[in-house]
């Protein structure tokens, strides 16, 4: 059996009885076009729809008609598949106030959204990673950066979770690291010397 993508996709490949046919389901990708092509010896078969799904018979390597399921049976068929696989990471992107180590009132409220993802990844790990915009010496800067994502990971530390026992989860640890770039790694590229505000930030990556 050969999987040939044509655009983004999930898909699930689930193995039924004595391994005599094997499922292949088309799940939502979360991209506009989302399609795949199963061929055996016996044939192609292309999904381009959420929710169609073929069996490849493995004595015969024929393929089924498509056919669809919906997101419900999917869930109930998959769920546990689905809870056992990891969860893709997130990235939030954190702004500071000119030579300091203040947060903007926007990324106050993007703080509060990572945090939430934090309880719904945990347990997890955790990337602080800093910037600068290019005023400064370089040595400098990645001092700065440094100051920003240790900041930012005393608040992370202060905070008072929601997670645990509502979801009968035992404690255990977020890790967290910490390393300040500088001015390397521009998110807006600048020449030398230039204030660009969005420069100035600290990366919170999940995963």
């Amino acid at each position: 059996m050969i999987l040939k993508y044509i655009f983004p996709t999930f898909i699930i490949i689930f193995f039924t009885g004595c391994t005599k046919k094997t499922n292949v389901v088309l799940l939502n990708s979360g991209k506009a076009q989302n399609a795949i092509i199963i061929s055996t010896d016996k044939g192609d078969s292309r999904l381009d729809k959420v929710g169609s799904f073929v069996s490849i018979y493995r004595e015969s390597k024929s393929i089924s008609k498509t056919k669809f399921m919906s997101e419900n049976e999917i869930k109930n068929l998959y769920g546990t598949l689905f809870e056992a696989m990891p969860k893709k990471p997130k990235s939030y992107i954190l702004y500071f106030k000119k030579n300091s180590t203040t947060l903007i009132q926007e990324s106050k409220i993007v703080f509060n959204q990572a945090i939430k993802t934090m309880e719904e990844y945990y347990p997890c790990v955790v990337d602080i990673i800093g910037h600068t915009d290019t005023v400064g010496s370089n040595k400098i800067n990645i001092e700065v950066s440094l100051k920003r994502a240790d900041y930012i990971k005393s608040l992370i530390v202060k905070t008072k979770f929601t997670y645990s026992q509502e979801k009968g989860k035992k404690v255990q640890t977020i890790i967290l690291n910490t390393k300040g770039y500088g001015e390397e790694d521009l998110l807006v590229k600048t020449s030398n010397n230039v204030s660009e505000a969005k420069n100035r930030n600290v990366e919170i990556f999940i995963k």
